[in-house]
Parts: structure tokens; C-alpha cells; sequence
């Protein structure tokens, strides 16, 4: 069973001859669930320069894929390494993917699947190797032990490791935690303060869900982590006050069904609306007039982020990344974890005092620009660029350069020139040579025989085929196998990619790319429905 793809390319359609391709990236991550996490993946592929960096991004869970389309639109496809729930068949499907992509980076997002990915590229030749790049999102000690292991062992093969808060930083241990540094990631802002302006949304959201006065508002899975119970113990201590305050929660989990529970025992029913999951988070945040968070612990939430590009008024507990950005009293009210009369006391504070509420409204979108998605993007642009040189910068006998730790840089950051042209009948022999070299197989007479009724006597046409080329030696190799069929009535042509092969002195160049590209561009032309990948033009 193959890898379940989902999306485009997001190679040029345009045929760019002896051009420096860009860096082909893999994101590895557990799921494309509504996390937070989840949403800096799409924060930030919107923001990377596409000219610059092609994305991939991998996912173990099946279940967990609400924001693949919100990727795939962003230029990111999206492989989904399952097929059902518990399938034990994605660490090999990983594997191959990461040996077999062609990537000048992996970035790994999640511990688990990391580990494997990890694992599969340093198993790669030191000259195919990628960059390992690791992004922590959580403390190591919310992660269970086996998995906490694991990723100790093989972080210490990461070329760049990033915390998202100090608080997970220091969380670290072993040879990852001397070298990882913190990095403050973002979100879109001018997206967010576009939400925040639109007023007539603003009424229509709250009229749509039976708000009226002060709300309160939060967004965050059920999960141990968001502390329901500390929430609705804020709640109806401020409802015994007669406080006029309403509650609406977003969002879903494993704990669904017991915190609707919990809240009916309490009488909290007119006082707290839950809205489950929803896609428009933000418009029902934009509906509010307070953003809480009641979390035991924190990295630091995209909900706070999005909370404050809309310049709402932020009550939350003081924990992780929230206690490092925020001070109590300036740009938000900060209260102990598990403290419901503090939090009931912070609440009422901001609720009753119009003049507080502005202050601290006014305080969150000064800090906005500072989580923006745009500078955490340019960091780490500057640091997949170190998977590549500038084609006239290397010579062949500079490819093993020395980084800046003084180790041998594998040859593969450096993208080669070579001319990629239409294969012609006299390379035939070439081709078969290089399909021989890069994929192992011996000089079976019958091989020949094969190639050519697969892609010269196939009833849907001859295979278009390209070669890239150096120094008139055939060193790279992509073929497009035709096949058509019917659907509602109309016969659709498709091709998919097969026998593609690369000289093994010529991998981890950027060739397979360049091939890809100039395949899409001219299957595109010639009016081809369906790519083999699953996508469509």
C-alpha cells in the first residue's frame, strides 16, 4: 500500500532551465487535527516563499486531517501515512518517504513519527542526507516514557533543534538540549485584525450563537491539559456573584462528553455555550469580549496569539510560554494554574471595568507584530537555506566543504546545473545504464524488453521521458506512464511516474525535482486530466 496523497505540487509550472530549484522540505507531524501546532504549520505555509522552499507535509492519523485542505491550499501536499486507525504499517511508509523524496530538509513537528524520520535519514549516505531540523512544542515530561526516550536518542542527530517557549527548552535533556535555542513562532495578524474589523461579522456571530453582554471566550480541546474544571469552577463562582457574564468554549476532545456533564451538574447550562469544533475559531473568538485560558500547562497557544491580534482583553493562568510573554496586569491578568477563586476574581475585574477591559485590549494589540508569522518564517528560511549553496558558489571539489561546526557538509546541499531536455531514442541505452546503476539491478536481458513494452507499446501512447544531463552524461531520469479511463462519461488521461532514477554520485541534488517540474509543465499542456500522484491539474 502506497502513501495516501492529498494536493498539488507546489513546484513552478514554468520550465526554469539551469536554475536553482528550490529546497524540497518534509514536515513530519502526528496529525493535521485543529491543534496548535496544526495551525503554525498553516500560519506558516502561507508565509514561506514557494519560489524558495517546495513543502511536503507527513501525518500519521487518518482521523485527525481538518486542516490538510487548509495546506494543500497553502502550496503544501500533504501525505497521509495511514490508511485506518491503528495501523502499524506507517513507520515503513515514513521511511520510504523520507529516503526516497528527495528532500533537502526534514522538519519534524511531533516526537514519535520524528524519531522514525530521523532514524530513516541518518540510515541514508552521508551525500543524500537531509538537514534534520526539530521543532518541541511541548515540555518532555507531558510526553510518556518510551516516547520521551526515543526522541532523546535520536535528537542528538538534529542539525537545528527549536523550543517554542524557554519552559520547554529547559524541559529538555541530553545532547538536544545543549544546542537547542527558543524560537517564538506566530501567526498571520493582518489576517487576525481583519477579523477584529469586521463588525457586522462580530453581531451576526453573536446573534448566531445567543450572546448578549460580556463574553467570555476560549478556545481549547478537552483535553487533561486545558483544565475544563478550573474554568467552570471561575464560572459559577462569578454566576453565585450574579455577575453577568456569559461563557463560550470551542472546541473538542476526548473529554467532551464528561465536561458537558460536569457543567449540566454545576447549572451551568444558560450560563456556558459549547460550540465543539469549529473551522471559523476566530470569528467566534472576534465575537467575544474576553479571551480566557485556564490551562495547568502551556507552550504558548495559538488561541493566545489570535486572541491578541484581535485585541482582546487576555485572562489566563500563568504557566509556560504564557508567564514568559505576558505580564500580569500590563498586557494581560495572569492567575495561579488551578485556582478558580483567582480566576472567578480576574474575571470579574476585566468583565465589570469597561476602562480595564480597553486598556488591556489596547495593551494585546501593541504586542501583536511581536507573534506575527513572518519573522518566525524568516528564521527558519535562514535556516533551510543552509541545505543548499548557490549553484555558482561550490565547485565539484567543494562539495564536501566544511560547515559552520566545522563537520563535512554533505554534497547535497549543493544544487547542480545541468541542461533537462526531452529524452530522444539514443539515449535508450544511457537510460537503461543509469535505471541499472542507481536501482541495483544486473543486465537481465528481459529488462530491456520490459521498459519498452511498458512505455513504448503501452495502448495509451508512447511515456513522455526526460533526462537531465552533465557534461553529455546522462545522470537523471523521469518517465510519465499513460493510461486512461472513464468517469460520468468522459474519458479522462492520466499519467503517473515510474522509473525514475538518479546516478547515485548525482543524488540529493535537487534533479528529481527539476524533473518533476518540468513534467508538470508539459503533461499540463498536453491536456493530461489526472497526475499518478492522486492530484489534479
Amino acid at each position: 500500500m502506497g502513501l495516501v496523497e492529498r494536493g498539488t505540487s507546489c513546484c513552478s509550472e514554468s520550465p526554469e532551465y539551469g536554475r536553482v530549484v528550490p529546497v524540497r522540505v518534509l514536515w513530519v507531524i502526528k496529525g493535521l487535527g485543529p491543534g496548535g501546532a496544526e495551525h503554525l504549520l498553516t500560519a506558516a505555509a502561507r508565509a514561506h516563499h514557494r519560489d524558495q522552499f517546495a513543502i511536503d507535509c507527513a501525518y500519521v492519523l487518518p482521523w485527525k486531517d481538518h486542516l490538510a485542505g487548509d495546506l494543500e491550499a497553502a502550496g503544501v501536499r500533504t501525505h497521509c501515512l495511514s490508511v485506518r486507525r491503528r495501523d502499524r504499517r506507517w513507520p515503513p511508509r515514513l521511511w520510504r518517504l523520507v529516503r526516497s523524496g528527495d528532500y533537502g530538509v526534514v522538519h519534524v513537528h511531533s516526537p514519535l513519527p520524528g524519531s522514525v524520520a530521523r532514524l530513516a535519514a541518518r540510515c541514508m549516505r552521508s551525500t543524500r542526507r537531509p538537514l534534520l531540523v526539530s521543532t518541541e512544542h511541548n515540555r518532555w515530561a507531558t510526553h510518556r516514557l518510551p516516547t520521551r526516550l526515543i526522541n532523546r536518542l535520536t535528537g542528538r542527530w538534529d542539525d537545528e533543534a527549536i523550543a517554542v517557549t524557554d519552559e520547554v527548552r529547559f524541559s529538555m535533556r541530553g545532547r538536544a538540549a545543549r544546542r537547542v535555542r527558543t524560537l517564538r513562532h506566530g501567526i498571520d495578524m493582518a489576517a487576525a485584525a481583519a477579523v477584529a474589523a469586521d463588525l457586522e461579522g462580530r453581531a451576526a456571530t453573536r446573534a448566531a450563537l445567543g450572546l448578549h453582554g460580556v463574553v467570555v471566550g476560549t478556545v481549547a480541546n478537552f483535553r487533561p491539559q486545558k483544565d475544563y474544571p478550573n474554568l467552570l469552577g471561575a464560572a459559577r463562582l462569578l454566576a453565585d456573584r450574579n455577575i453577568p457574564v456569559q461563557f463560550v468554549a470551542v472546541g473538542q476532545g476526548p473529554l467532551d462528553a464528561e465536561i458537558r456533564r460536569t457543567c449540566s451538574e454545576m447549572g451551568l447550562d444558560e450560563v456556558v455555550t459549547f460550540t465543539g469544533f469549529r473551522s471559523d475559531a476566530v470569528q467566534v473568538m472576534a465575537a467575544c469580549d474576553v479571551f480566557v485560558l485556564a490551562s495547568k500547562w502551556e507552550g504558548l497557544p495559538v488561541a493566545v496569539m489570535e486572541a491578541i491580534g484581535l485585541g482582546l482583553p487576555l485572562v489566563a493562568t500563568a504557566v509556560g510560554g504564557l508567564a514568559e510573554e505576558f505580564r500580569d496586569g500590563v498586557d494581560a491578568l495572569l492567575v495561579p494554574p488551578g485556582d478558580s477563586a483567582a480566576l472567578a476574581d480576574a474575571l470579574e475585574r476585566v468583565a465589570t471595568d469597561p476602562v480595564l477591559r480597553a486598556t488591556l485590549g489596547h495593551a494585546a494589540s501593541a504586542r501583536a507584530m511581536d507573534f506575527d508569522v513572518s519573522r518566525t518564517v524568516a528564521d527558519l528560511e535562514s535556516v533551510y537555506s543552509r541545505a543548499t549553496a548557490p549553484a555558482d558558489s561550490l565547485t565539484s571539489t567543494e562539495s564536501h566543504s566544511k560547515d559552520s561546526a566545522g563537520r563535512a557538509a554533505p554534497a547535497h546541499r549543493a544544487r547542480t546545473e545541468v541542461e533537462v531536455r526531452t529524452a530522444v531514442a539514443d539515449d535508450r541505452e544511457a537510460v537503461l545504464e543509469l535505471l541499472r546503476a542507481s536501482l541495483g539491478g544486473d543486465d537481465d536481458e528481459r529488462y530491456a524488453a520490459l521498459f519498452a513494452w511498458k512505455h513504448d507499446e503501452n495502448p495509451f501512447g508512447p511515456s513522455p521521458m526526460w533526462v537531465a544531463v552533465d557534461d553529455g552524461r546522462i545522470v537523471s531520469f523521469r518517465a510519465f506512464m499513460r493510461w486512461e479511463f472513464e468517469r460520468g462519461g468522459r474519458v479522462l488521461r492520466a499519467v503517473r511516474a515510474v522509473d525514475t532514477a538518479t546516478h547515485p554520485d548525482y543524488q540529493g541534488r535537487g534533479l528529481f525535482t527539476q524533473l518533476t517540474r518540468h513534467g508538470l509543465a508539459a503533461m499540463k499542456e498536453d491536456g493530461v486530466d489526472i497526475w499518478g500522484d492522486g492530484s489534479t491539474y
